[in-house]
């Protein structure tokens, strides 16, 4: 229990989001300058190159790269508590699920050109040895892992401080790499690690009230 983060410091947070969205979105020159500052963001990320971040980033955003990585986290959970692995697994898979399809209706709807396809961008930003990326998207896939980190996180608890904060570099690497790469919009990786960690926050929490209703005694 020691791992819960209070509801109503959630809802407070995304009450003061919501607003503070509402507000900018209002203002046509707060708009314009986050939208200025993000695309700097980007173009410091993608500017600041060399052949070993080239490297490591290419590597960072294959999914074939990170396979050993995915089964040392699952071994690492049944090693944990089988038994808590059997019940939290479904979370997890629950977690994924809404996630992929949140964000796929997303970019279904909100999709643009991305930065290498965008005329404004394209001729400023380096292309690297992972390519131009896709030509539309919006929230980046890859922004699951943030709350799957999390998720994950909340499980082991504190006494795995070490693996946790391997988790959130892991999540961290992944989700560098879409703006040293210039496939996203440093505001679209933020925005899908917000959404995706609230869901996995969300998937926890609903493991923990089915933990208590169906194993309390």
């Amino acid at each position: 229990m020691k791992n819960k983060i209070p509801f109503p410091v959630l809802i407070t947070g995304l009450v003061f989001l919501g607003l503070t969205g509402i507000f900018v979105s209002a203002d046509n020159h707060i708009s314009n300058y986050l939208e200025s500052a993000d695309e700097n963001l980007l173009l410091l990320a993608n500017h600041n190159r060399s052949s070993f971040w080239d490297a490591v980033m290419k590597e960072s955003s294959s999914f074939w790269f990170w396979i050993p990585f995915y089964c040392f986290l699952l071994l690492r959970l049944v090693a944990y508590n089988r038994v808590r692995f059997s019940r939290i697994a479904v979370f997890i898979l629950f977690y994924l699920l809404v996630s992929i399809g949140s964000l796929s209706a997303y970019n279904t709807l909100f999709g643009h050109l991305r930065p290498f396809y965008d005329q404004a961008l394209k001729n400023m930003l380096e292309i690297g040895p992972s390519g131009p990326g896709d030509a539309y998207g919006c929230i980046p896939m890859s922004s699951i892992v943030a709350g799957l980190a999390f998720l994950l996180g909340l499980f082991f608890g504190r006494g795995h401080l070490l693996q946790n904060i391997l988790m959130g570099l892991w999540a961290l690497l992944v989700l560098t790499s879409r703006a040293y790469n210039g496939w996203n919009y440093p505001r679209e990786i933020i925005s899908g690690s917000a959404v995706s960690i609230l869901l996995g926050y969300l998937s926890f929490i609903t493991y923990r009230i089915y933990l208590r209703k169906n194993y309390a005694g």
